[in-house]
């Protein structure tokens, strides 16, 4: 049997007392244990149907090139206090920011090699985290480090990673804790030139001093073997109060931290994995292929070699991708800014979409959005704003904001 359970960042020390939410859990018919100080929580097996109504607040992205939102390729949004979004472009290596309204208040970054500039050799993985006073990070795997802007969109500095000579990271995800200068990874953080540890950490990185200093905050399962299709993903999102929740297991296990790292309760759903059969895994290598083939395309129309060369390096890989034995149930995992968590579930691909469960770090659950009602918001804001993402046929990259009902916060 396919080992499922994540091993935990921290063994809690004290038990924790949390009977009125037991009580309330009962009435709604979810089940509460307590094990070792952590609540585990049975939510209901049976989906309870939300309806999402969205009020549509603005949109931006052109196709004329010589508009300020024909971006190049969104690499992530984000919102600060004020509800302003923050567009981060790597192709053109740059940040607008949108007011509340729609409209463009600044852009800031730029291709380069001084202060506040990218390079383009590392451009397609810069990550970005926005502060809730409007200073911006972001992690420019070129140097290794995080360059910081202040709210008005200038240079403020730079902290390395790691001093010089240490291992190389990715890091694909990023979020800022509320009311500090720490960013937290939302995603598995890499080590390309090393192999992978036997076991996944949430990390997060203060960057208050000179270099970054990095902390464990959660330790996520590591499945044994080689395998990476149909691997577990660790995903996680920072909660207002300072924990996270995070999902690293093949079954459905949402794990709510306290601030200091202990588990304080998993949330369960009866949901199994999915065995992976020929047809899923012939279905997933014609799709690989016919993504690397658009990766192909745009590489060779970029000219630049490292690109060319690394769409070579992602074909060998796909070619000898192994499976593992079956689909994880959680696909993704986002936090809102209220602190609810969005789960996006595993679905087949005829039912024209996911299914995403909204949770309340307190146990509670409030519903499951249908599969094809609508996407997983890309960044959360104030006020219920969230953003979405959006490509079309012809490659046009748009940002479409909305207000969520007050049900859904």
């Amino acid at each position: 049997m396919t080992e499922r359970r994540s091993v935990n960042a921290r063994t809690p020390t004290r038990q924790q007392h949390l009977a009125p939410l037991g009580a309330t859990l009962a009435a709604l018919g979810m089940t509460t244990v307590s094990l070792s100080g952590q609540q585990l929580i049975e939510l209901p097996a049976q989906d309870r149907p939300i309806a999402p109504v969205f009020e549509d607040v603005y949109r931006v992205g052109a196709l004329e090139g010589d508009r300020w939102d024909a971006f190049g390729r969104v690499g992530g949004v984000a919102f600060d206090g004020a509800g302003n979004l923050y567009i981060l472009d790597t192709q053109g290596m740059r940040i607008s920011v949108v007011d509340p309204e729609g409209n463009l208040v600044r852009q800031f970054g730029g291709e380069g090699e001084g202060p506040g500039e990218f390079g383009r050799n590392a451009a397609d993985i810069l990550q970005m985290a926005v502060m809730r006073d409007g200073r911006v990070a972001v992690f420019d795997y070129g140097r290794q480090g995080f360059t910081l802007f202040r709210a008005d969109g200038e240079f403020e500095r730079s902290v390395p990673l790691r001093e010089a000579g240490a291992r190389y990271v990715v890091i694909a995800g990023l979020q800022a804790y509320p009311g500090t200068d720490r960013v937290v990874s939302t995603t598995e953080v890499d080590h390309p030139l090393e192999d992978d540890p036997p076991f996944r950490h949430v990390l997060g990185y203060d960057l208050n001093g000179t270099t970054v200093l990095t902390d464990t905050i959660a330790i996520g399962w590591e499945p044994s073997g080689g395998a990476r299709t149909f691997k577990a993903v660790l995903r996680a999102g920072v909660l207002p109060g300072g924990g996270v929740a995070y999902t690293d297991s093949s079954d459905y296990r949402i794990k709510i931290t306290f601030p200091d790292g202990q588990l304080s309760r998993v949330l369960t759903r009866s949901f199994q994995p999915r065995p992976v059969t020929d047809r899923i895994r012939n279905a997933e290598l014609a799709r690989a292929r016919r993504r690397l083939a658009q990766r192909e395309e745009a590489a060779e129309r970029s000219g630049d070699p490292m690109r060319q060369a690394a769409a070579g390096f992602q074909r060998a890989r796909i070619e000898s991708m192994e499976f593992f034995p079956e689909i994880p149930v959680v696909q993704n995992l986002r936090t809102g800014w209220e602190g609810i968590v969005w789960v996006q579930r595993w679905h087949d691909e005829a039912s024209g979409g996911t299914p995403i469960d909204l949770l309340g770090a307190d146990g509670r659950y409030l519903g499951t959005l249908a599969p094809g009602s609508t996407a997983l918001p890309s960044a959360f804001g104030p006020d219920g704003l969230v953003a979405f993402l959006e490509i079309s046929e012809l490659g046009v990259a748009s940002v479409v904001v909305r207000r969520l009902p007050e049900a859904m916060r």
